[in-house]
């Protein structure tokens, strides 16, 4: 297949005058099995500013992924990836597992089951948002699926058991129907550079390269989308342009509030930082790593009832002040006095476009380099 035809089969691109055409090649492109939606989209209910909602494909037009098969990092289904790629990892009962962007460029979410928990990860390429949830309410199981819709440029997801939409991936909340007044709960994600998760997790597992469908997944279907000042959006909204728009900001939410560390801001720092300080009343610990890619962390400082302060050290370690132990960037104490310890990644923490934290977050406080 062709970058061309690749691009047609990924409508979501951000030229918006060729939405229109694109649109109508969404069901030759979709391969997903599941159902649509129950009710008209227009008769949806949403606790939403509809002027920001529109359909921009068909329910399934992107196909979520259902248990992926799963390789380690040296299985040739894995070559794929390019050390500097980006992904989203997820540590379950001792189990790691990577789920990169390349994958989810083209498919938005993975359902899956780790460790014998059930597990969605999600990423809209839009407002470079990667969140996993629990896709479950009390007894009521989900299948998550792309509905089709965006809402502030985001991901709208829907329940594909039954039809149902959840409302937009960074609302958490659920907005629409009968899930409002309802959450999901989030599961903590580490996004940085394959190369770095391997190094951190080397028994990990990767989603294969070998999905079932036909796309090339070395291909970014988004032009220069993400590039930090483009200001191109498909879904027209005011934005807070004081800042690149595409910038990535770790954002520890908190409702539409909480606060969020830009990554150039954390790049003044050094090349490798940390932060300490209160959030949303937690003493919190922020790793910054500037290596392949950049990426940034956010842990609850506490171990054994101890608050922990940390600083960055040379070669990506950091060290805390109160027993001089090394830690390595996903918060894994590897010398010293708490050796063997793991910070708690914060579950309420995630990388986004800095536009579309300011939407979702437009009460957050933001950190600035000193």
């Amino acid at each position: 297949m062709t970058p061309t035809s690749l691009v047609i089969c990924h409508p979501r691109i951000t030229r918006v005058a060729a939405l229109t055409a694109i649109v109508g090649a969404a069901a030759a492109c979709s391969d997903s099995n599941g159902g649509g939606f129950t009710t008209p989209v227009t008769e949806i209910s949403c606790n939403l500013d509809r002027s920001l909602l529109i359909t921009n494909l068909a329910p399934n037009a992107i196909p979520a992924i259902n248990n992926p098969q799963m390789v380690l990092p040296d299985d040739p289904e894995a070559s794929y990836l390019r050390p500097e790629d980006r992904v989203l990892g997820v540590v379950i009962n001792g189990e790691a597992r990577a789920y990169p962007h390349n994958i989810l460029w083209h498919h938005e979410i993975i359902n899956d089951e780790v460790a014998g928990e059930r597990i969605s990860v999600t990423f809209c390429p839009l407002t470079g948002s990667g969140l996993a949830f629990r896709p479950s309410i009390g007894a009521r199981e989900l299948d998550l699926g792309v509905s089709g819709l965006l809402f502030a440029n985001n991901l709208v997801m829907y329940d594909r058991t039954d039809g149902e939409v959840y409302g937009p991936q960074l609302a958490v909340l659920g907005v629409c129907e009968s899930f409002v007044g309802n959450t999901l709960e989030l599961y903590p994600v580490q996004e940085m550079s394959w190369e770095r998760w391997q190094e951190l997790y080397p028994d990990t597992r990767v989603v294969t390269g070998e999905t079932g469908f036909d796309r090339n997944y070395q291909f970014y279907p988004y032009r220069d989308y993400n590039v930090i000042d483009n200001p191109e959006l498909i879904v027209p909204m005011t934005v807070n342009n004081s800042r690149g728009l595409k910038e990535r900001v770790l954002a520890i939410r908190n409702g539409d509030g909480g606060r969020g560390y830009p990554f150039l801001e954390l790049a003044e720092i050094g090349f490798y930082a940390a932060i300490n300080e209160i959030v949303t009343g937690i003493p919190t610990a922020i790793f910054y790593d500037g290596r392949s890619g950049k990426a940034a962390l956010a842990f609850d400082a506490r171990v054994s009832g101890q608050t922990l302060t940390f600083q960055a050290a040379p070669e990506g370690f950091w060290t805390d002040d109160e027993t001089n132990s090394t830690w390595t960037f996903d918060g894994m104490a590897v010398d010293g006095p708490l050796a063997g310890e793991r910070l708690a990644t914060r579950s309420d923490a995630y990388t986004l476009f800095w536009f579309a934290w300011r939407h979702f977050q437009p009460n957050g406080d933001m950190f600035a380099a000193p």
